[in-house]
């Protein structure tokens, strides 16, 4: 077997315990994502299993902040990650005084929960150390070798980065693998309703949407003459409509930096679909100079501020590639 069909069999075949080896799975093809190959030396890449952890918070808190679905068959007996992130969500929700849910890339939860974030990272470290790391790679009782090395009790593991090629490669496969199977694991564990969507966080009914002319003065100043972002062409005789690039079902939030001019014809047709890195690099660009545009105007207000943040700190890519997963 070659290396993504050794990937795949592992995320097939690995018990139904917990989903414990799904978000590590999910976390590393993530990684994969994220690296620029042409930066790196050598014949393999060090992941640090803080890295993952990072990752698999993420995964945890928001399947259990909408859902609160259970992770294993065991009511009396949770997983331990579980329960981390259930004490990280209180104590959120106890700082913020709301209970209502967040997603977590909105939830600024590194900031609001300091040093109960920083403890949750430590303690998954250490349990996916002693309980995931070495046993992903472990099927029947047996190792499959050629994926990555790791000494026990390691802070990081050694992939080649051939293996984080394919990864990249074959990512958006890969994803739609591991949530079909996280979803198979939950249905054993859970009678709740369309947990297909749940995992990918998709349940429309949840959030509801809001009008979004607000934000056709910002997309004006960089885009006077209106020009289609997703077919190009100049949008005449109609009203522009106002397109969420990465589809409104998989942020339920209205971001000026993910808002552009599109034909109505042209944004009906988008429906749901994940957009092209090549758009992605485009909305980049367009984003960057709206802010200028914006500051040259001298405007400021908390869209243009939360524009500036995003550009900072990359979040469109981040969230680009969170919901490939």
């Amino acid at each position: 077997m070659n290396f993504i069909e050794k990937w795949l069999y592992i995320i097939r075949n690995c018990s139904f315990d917990n989903t414990y080896k799904m978000s590590w799975a999910k976390a590393i093809t993530e990684i994969a994502c994220e690296c620029e190959f042409e930066e790196q030396n050598g014949n393999s890449i060090e992941i640090t299993l803080e890295s993952i952890a990072h990752k698999v918070i993420r995964y945890y808190w928001e399947q259990t902040i909408f859902f609160d679905l259970m992770q294993s068959s065991n009511i009396n007996k949770p997983p331990v990650i579980l329960s981390i992130v259930k004490e990280l969500i209180s104590s959120y929700q106890t700082n913020t005084g709301s209970v209502k849910p967040s997603k977590w890339y909105t939830a600024s939860v590194e900031n609001i929960c300091g040093v109960t974030y920083q403890k949750a990272i430590k303690d998954i470290v250490r349990i996916l150390k002693q309980d995931v790391s070495y046993r992903f790679l472990r099927i029947n009782g047996k190792e499959i070798e050629g994926i990555y090395e790791y000494i026990q009790k390691s802070d990081y593991l050694m992939i080649p980065v051939q293996n984080l090629k394919q990864l990249k490669e074959h990512s958006m496969i890969l994803f739609d693998t591991i949530n079909y199977r996280w979803t198979q694991m939950l249905e054993n564990f859970n009678h709740s309703p369309r947990l297909s969507k749940k995992v990918r966080i998709i349940d429309e009914d949840q959030v509801r949407r809001k009008p979004l002319g607000k934000f056709n003065e910002y997309l004006d100043s960089e885009n006077p003459h209106k020009n289609c972002f997703l077919c190009g062409l100049k949008i005449e005789n109609e009203t522009p409509a106002i397109d969420h690039v990465i589809p409104w079902s998989y942020l339920y939030s209205d971001d000026l930096w993910n808002l552009v001019f599109a034909h109505q014809s042209c944004n009906s047709s988008k429906s749901n679909i994940i957009p092209s890195e090549k758009m992605i690099n485009r909305l980049e660009k367009r984003n960057i100079r709206m802010l200028q545009t914006l500051n040259d105007q001298g405007k400021k207000d908390k869209h243009i501020s939360e524009l500036k943040m995003a550009i900072e700190h990359n979040l469109l890519r981040k969230f680009w590639i969170s919901c490939q997963g």
